[in-house]
């Protein structure tokens, strides 16, 4: 596969909602976990377990746990603050309901020889507590399991299937995870409806450059830039540093 192949995969990939009642080839569904589990992940742990529903009573079951914990935080008083963005959040929580197969991403801890260390030290190292929080707001394993989900997604497309990842679900965890009967050591990370499409979505993406910075090697107090570019204009910030990247 040439870059401009591969350009066209991933960009003509898109969120998918709606779908198709025809039912999805379990060798297509059992052909993109496969390949998932190839993505990258934290010290080759592959620690991801996948649950491929297609029972319908079940996807039904977990699309009413989701959307009964999205009713109950919309019922809440501190919701009227944000009630239409609550209100059209709770109106779309389980819409995943008519997906053909529903597929359950899980994860067991990943505990690195690091964070091993960082833990018997927590106690009592303010340093190490600090950057063991570090670590713990991006965990390895939610990093691997989004690896495999984000390949899992091209595949499909590629496939000519039609998917969503779900995050919201998350709200129902516990709920979920009793219904598939998961291990008490693995934890849902997210959710992938997905069937034949019965829509064409369309989205851009922000310009590159609103979300790319180089940081180029300085000498004589100005960045070594490559060839052809233009220096900075008077008033810019080094390197060229977008907006987002602060001072």
């Amino acid at each position: 596969m040439n870059i401009q192949d591969l350009e066209k995969l991933i960009k003509g990939r898109r969120s998918v909602r709606q779908w198709e009642k025809q039912e999805v080839p379990d060798e297509l569904l059992k052909k993109a976990v496969e390949l998932a589990t190839w993505a990258p992940n934290g010290g080759n742990y592959q620690g991801w377990r996948f649950i491929i529903v297609k029972k319908k009573e079940i996807i039904e079951k977990m699309a009413n746990a989701v959307q009964s914990v999205a009713d109950k935080i919309a019922s809440w008083p501190e919701a009227m603050s944000w009630q239409e963005d609550v209100n059209r959040y709770r109106k779309n929580a389980s819409f995943f309901r008519n997906a053909p197969a529903c597929i359950g991403v899980f994860s067991g801890v990943y505990q690195s020889p690091m964070d091993k260390v960082l833990v018997a030290r927590e106690s009592f190292d303010r340093e190490a507590k600090e950057i063991l929080g570090f670590r713990r707001s991006a965990p390895t394993a939610i990093q691997s399991a989004a690896a495999a989900v984000t390949t899992m997604l091209l595949v499909f497309h590629h496939m000519g299937l039609g998917a969503v990842w779900l995050v919201s679900p998350i709200q129902a965890k516990k709920e979920i995870e009793a219904i598939l009967k998961v291990p008490s050591n693995m934890d849902l990370i997210c959710l992938i409806a997905v069937g034949y499409p019965d829509e064409s979505p369309q989205k851009d993406r922000k310009p590159v450059d609103q979300v790319l910075e180089f940081v180029y090697p300085v000498r004589n107090n100005a960045p070594l830039l490559p060839p052809g570019q233009a220096p900075p204009q008077k008033g810019s910030c080094p390197g060229g540093r977008p907006s987002w990247a602060g001072g």
